[in-house]
């Protein structure tokens, strides 16, 4: 698979095990982009299959703006234009940020100038629309699923992905909501830069990791 750097392996697995996004920083920007590609792939599959977080279901949470809209997302174009308005750094952003107590570093600030935030919830992008001296309005955008993340819902109800996780949390000795999200993040890159997906040609790159992993298995076992 084109992606298959055990950089970007580690990284996945690092999100799955802790449940945190892992820190990006030692690595270049074309690199960063790819993980954090990657890194939503596994965030978005590992929701779908161990259900909504706690936080989510949360009804308190969410009247409190805690809990990511569905439909309106921080968009990355406008956070850079806002910020380069205001002649604030990444850096400022995320020092101002911890001043008002969010829990926001540096490399959070460049993820979402990167591709974004979907995971930002109305009360932190409220709190950035103060410091950058606009509105919620302008930083935001509608938000719509990519053909890459519909393909992927698509591609983790069929019996065929089903059948490979299974196999892939045998492998990876993991549970297999983990083997779902840390297998559907192995998708090429190529797909992940664009195009439209191809299920047929996802599956059978997910099938070629997954047999050839089973190989390296049995040689290791066999020693």
């Amino acid at each position: 698979m084109e992606n298959e750097d055990p950089r970007f392996e580690a990284l996945v697995d690092e999100y799955v095990r802790t449940g945190k996004m892992p820190a990006l920083d030692d690595l270049d920007e074309p690199s960063r982009d790819e993980a954090q590609s990657l890194l939503h792939v596994a965030e978005m599959i590992w929701e779908l299959g161990s259900g909504a977080p706690a936080l989510e279901a949360d009804p308190v949470a969410a009247e409190l703006g805690l809990v990511p809209d569905p439909n309106r997302a921080l968009d990355s174009l406008a956070l850079k234009a806002a910020m380069a308005k205001a002649s604030l750094r990444a850096s400022d952003v995320a020092t101002r940020l911890k001043g008002r107590h969010w829990e926001v570093e540096t490399r959070d600030v460049f993820a979402w100038t990167s591709s974004g935030g979907l995971d930002v919830p109305p009360a932190l992008i409220g709190a950035i629309a103060e410091i950058l001296n606009t509105s919620v309005q302008r930083l935001t955008s509608e938000r719509r699923p990519t053909s890459l993340e519909v393909a992927l819902r698509e591609l983790v109800q069929t019996p065929a992905f089903e059948s490979l996780a299974r196999r892939w949390a045998l492998i990876q000795r993991s549970s297999l909501a983990a083997a779902r999200a840390t297998l559907a993040a192995r998708v090429p890159a190529a797909v992940n830069r664009g195009g439209h997906p191809d299920l047929d040609q996802m599956l059978a790159s997910l099938a070629e990791v997954v047999s050839l992993s089973e190989m390296n298995q049995r040689d290791q076992d066999s020693r």
